[in-house]
């Protein structure tokens, strides 16, 4: 019974000088989307024949990292890969297919142009031709005239033929502005495509692998690489039934590439892997110090050590040489020591200057496979495929902050179950089917509340009134200056059901000792919190509101601090 054997890939053996070509004309069938890069999987079917071989993928893009090619596959024999080499080819034309064949339109349409524009020249050549014309005949009429030899019949055709003439030269204009006008909309579309795909890749790669077969088999062969131009964010609809109280968190990813190539019907995988941050840290130097004397006793060895930029300042404490130090000479070490580290910093900078998106994850690194084939096309568009739904706990509320509105928001204060967490990323809201607006979700892990707003909630009515605004000053001989605010906030219910109501104000806080605050307690509504969520200041009243019913919030508070002072915040 024949059995599958798997690949051994990488192989270190030898493989025959007169190994056999074999073409891999694979198309791309995975693909594992990162925040800044994409893993892409090419798979190929191929025939071996017994012996030593070389299988060859041809025209992959410049853009790929080599580094990151890999081979692996399966047959019925047994088959031995070789190491993975690859080399860069030139191209005359444009070799991602798409752009070649936006090129090729473009230059098309705009020949097409050039025909139209050199036509309408013809056009009004004839037409000033035409105009000539008649102002000639309109000369011939007036010698005519003169000489009393008038012929109404000939000047009447004459003159229907040049106007029948001018009238189809005018027509034929029209007709050609109408084309120039719809080539001239073909050309901008075609070129903003390109603008949008526009690689400008001539050059490919060629990747060989050397393989052995110790029988004729089929060959299934996967080559992974990875290639930038590709990412991808989490975004969220959360979409709330009123009357039921239900919420329901959907994640999706919105993903984008601009690889060159269209990814059609691929297995589709998000990662929130960042390959680009490095696999680990490199190994920690010792820190050496010492005593500025004993560099000033190296200056001038130091002259010949500057220009070795890997060693750095550290190699000064290894070096031997004692010397004198002269002024002018201790000047110029420090300028080169300067010099040193500029270096250092330019060269930190070139060594960062890939430019990543970032996924915030706070250390989670997950994988989501998308249901189904995906497509996603190389122009930059955002696809947005759906990863799936989140189970949570949620309960509706009314929150007023009457300081910056006299408006009240329905919230529904949602804590995230089960075993996966949310990636921070924008939410779209929506409220009975309704479109609300957009906001932001941090990150959360099973467990974690957050709050989410759903828009104005019409039926709840609130008003704000100040009761007292006073500055006043006291003291004989240690005068202090205060303000006393009172204020009330009259909210009523107009639901059908009852519903809970939270009002959150701040009150000031002290930064100084000299400043006092006190919260009046005999003109504040009991039944607060006090710096909720450890936000200094912040009060909380929270309550459960039948339909219709009226309640009144109050809140009074006093700052004192020394006349002579400059008081801030208020």
């Amino acid at each position: 019974m024949r059995r599958m054997l798997l690949v051994l890939a990488l192989s270190v053996l030898p493989f025959p000088a007169f190994a056999e070509d074999i073409a891999a004309k694979g198309d791309v069938t995975a693909v594992t989307v990162f925040a800044d890069r994409a893993a892409l999987t090419r798979h190929a079917k191929v025939e071996v024949p017994k012996g030593a071989h070389t299988l060859t993928f041809k025209g992959l893009p410049i853009s790929l990292l080599p580094d990151s090619l890999n081979a692996k596959g399966k047959a019925l024999a047994t088959v031995t890969f070789g190491a993975v080499t690859w080399k860069m080819e030139a191209h005359e034309d444009y070799v991602v297919p798409k752009e070649k064949e936006l090129n090729a339109t473009l230059i098309e349409l705009q020949d097409k142009r050039r025909v139209y524009g050199v036509e309408k020249q013809a056009l009004d050549a004839g037409r000033l031709f035409l105009a000539n014309l008649g102002k000639t005949a309109e000369m011939r009429e007036n010698e005519d005239i003169a000489q009393i030899d008038l012929k109404p019949e000939e000047w009447g055709a004459a003159s229907d033929a040049i106007a029948n003439k001018v009238a189809d030269n005018l027509k034929s204009g029209i007709a050609l502005d109408i084309l120039i006008r719809g080539v001239d909309e073909d050309i901008r579309k075609t070129q903003e495509e390109l603008s949008n795909l526009r690689t400008g890749q001539k050059q490919t790669y060629t990747v060989t692998i050397p393989l052995e077969a110790a029988a004729a088999t089929t060959l299934d062969v996967d080559l992974v690489y990875q290639v930038p131009g590709a990412g991808w964010t989490p975004v969220y609809d959360a979409r709330l039934d009123t009357k039921t109280g239900k919420m329901d968190l959907v994640q999706y990813g919105s993903v984008w590439q601009r690889t060159g190539e269209d990814w059609d019907d691929v297995a589709l995988t998000l990662s929130t892997a960042q390959p680009s941050r490095g696999a680990g840290l490199p190994p920690l130097p010792p820190q050496w110090v010492n005593l500025q004397q004993a560099y000033k006793a190296r200056g001038q060895s130091f002259n010949n050590m500057a220009s070795n930029i890997a060693g750095g300042p550290a190699m000064m404490v290894a070096m031997d040489a004692a010397m004198p130090a002269s002024a002018p000479m201790e000047a110029d070490k420090e300028d080169r020591l300067e010099r040193w580290k500029t270096l250092q910093e330019e060269r930190a900078l070139v060594e960062a200057g890939f430019d990543a998106a970032q996924i915030n994850s706070e250390g989670f690194v997950g994988e989501y496979a998308i249901p189904g084939p995906a497509k996603v096309a190389s122009d930059g568009t955002k696809s947005r495929l759906m990863i799936g739904a989140f189970d949570s706990e949620n309960k509706m509320q009314v929150q007023i902050k009457p300081q910056l509105a006299q408006d009240a928001y329905l919230v529904v204060k949602t804590k995230l179950k089960g075993e996966n967490p949310v990636l921070p990323g924008q939410v779209n809201l929506f409220r009975d089917g309704a479109f609300i607006g957009q906001g932001n979700i941090p990150m959360l892990r099973p467990g974690d509340e957050e709050d989410l707003a759903f828009g104005i909630d019409d039926n709840v009515r609130v008003k704000r009134n100040v009761l007292k605004d006073e500055r006043s000053e006291s003291g004989l001989i240690s005068k202090e200056a205060s303000l006393e605010r009172n204020l009330v906030r009259y909210i009523q219910n107009l639901h059908k059901d009852p519903i809970e109501i939270v009002v959150l104000e701040t009150i000031p806080v002290s930064k100084d000792e000299k400043i006092r605050v006190e919260l009046l307690k005999d003109k504040t509504t009991q039944g607060y919190a006090e710096n909720v969520d450890n936000i200094k200041g912040l009060l909380r009243w929270t309550m459960t509101m039948k339909p219709q019913e009226k309640t009144e919030i109050n809140l009074g508070w006093k700052v004192s601090w020394p006349k002579d002072q400059i008081i801030n915040g208020l």
